[in-house]
């Protein structure tokens, strides 16, 4: 398996992951993170130089476990998605968990990753966490670089604060670097958010959708599934020409069965961009207490307990 497993990612990509008190890096966003070391730059991370000495010595990291899981479990991996390209040894890909404020609280989510979690989280007897952003200055000398060509923001929700604008304005070569984010879809930017996309080379908006109708308000809590279609349409028909769109799907136990409703709306309804570029349509699985191979006795008893929660 080793001979044919290989990843251009961590020859390419630096992942960096914002956490309550500390910063952490990764070789790409999927990966398992690991501490930042502030005495090395950015590249040269000693956690990312120890995954690539793993690959270099035919050897598939710990690091990579969700890409093996994915692909296990018959869905397409991050590693196999994007992962393939030539290795050139300098940071080409850069993504950033920008912190985990949203106006959202998923059910496959956790406070860990969403700010609006925290009530529920302690309401239910779990880890709750303090709300907390990616500073761009502390790592300015390495964000302000002419290497990057693409650029990737998750949280948390990437629109709901202003981090993602401060990062891109330190871009030395926008008509370079394309943008992707994933957003949750409840969030409209204004004119002077398009105007700075406009200088980059591709921007791509990646919803997060992983049901329609009711079941994607019940999932996607705090969401109405008509104002995040018709933000979408939005999205589509009033940006610049410079934007794509696409969706991410989180598979679950609470979709599973659902799956070809979201199929058939995307090829019916937002297949292409106003120019008529395909838009992008990927899925992953999702993790923990909602996984697919989650405990059913476990999953149940979260789900009872989250519904008499949010039901009072």
């Amino acid at each position: 398996m080793t001979d044919m497993w290989k990843c251009s990612e961590p020859y390419n990509t630096v992942y960096l992951e914002q956490r309550e008190t500390e910063l952490h890096v990764a070789p790409c966003c999927v990966a398992t993170p690991e501490l930042y070391d502030y005495n090395a730059t950015l590249f040269n991370q000693p956690y990312l130089q120890q995954v690539r000495a793993e690959f270099d010595n035919n050897r598939i990291p710990n690091a990579c476990a969700y890409c093996v899981k994915n692909e296990q479990n018959g869905l397409t991996s991050r590693r196999q998605s994007s992962g393939q390209d030539e290795h050139v040894y300098q940071l080409k890909n850069l993504e950033i968990h920008v912190g985990n404020y949203c106006n959202l609280k998923c059910v496959i989510c956790s406070n860990k990753w969403s700010s609006s979690w925290r009530k529920d989280a302690a309401a239910l007897g779990y880890k709750t966490f303090n709300n907390f952003k990616f500073n761009p200055s502390e790592l300015v000398k390495d964000l302000d670089t002419d290497t990057v060509e693409w650029l990737h923001f998750n949280g948390g929700e990437p629109l709901f604060t202003d981090i993602h604008q401060d990062v891109l304005n330190g871009i030395s070569n926008p008509e370079i670097c394309t943008v992707y984010y994933n957003t949750n879809g409840t969030i409209r930017v204004n004119d002077s958010m398009f105007e700075l996309w406009s200088k980059f080379k591709l921007v791509k908006l990646i919803f997060s959708i992983d049901d329609v109708g009711e079941r994607f308000n019940y999932q996607r809590t705090n969401a109405d599934w008509a104002q995040v279609e018709s933000n979408m349409f939005w999205y589509r028909d009033v940006a610049p020409s410079n934007m794509m769109f696409g969706i991410n799907r989180t598979i679950s136990k609470l979709n599973v069965d659902h799956l070809s409703d979201l199929d058939e709306w995307f090829v019916n309804c937002f297949s292409t961009n106003k120019e008529g570029d395909q838009n992008d349509y990927t899925s992953q699985a999702a993790s923990g207490t909602c996984a697919m191979d989650a405990n059913e006795t476990q999953f149940q008893t979260y789900i009872d307990n989250l519904n008499k929660l949010r039901t009072n």
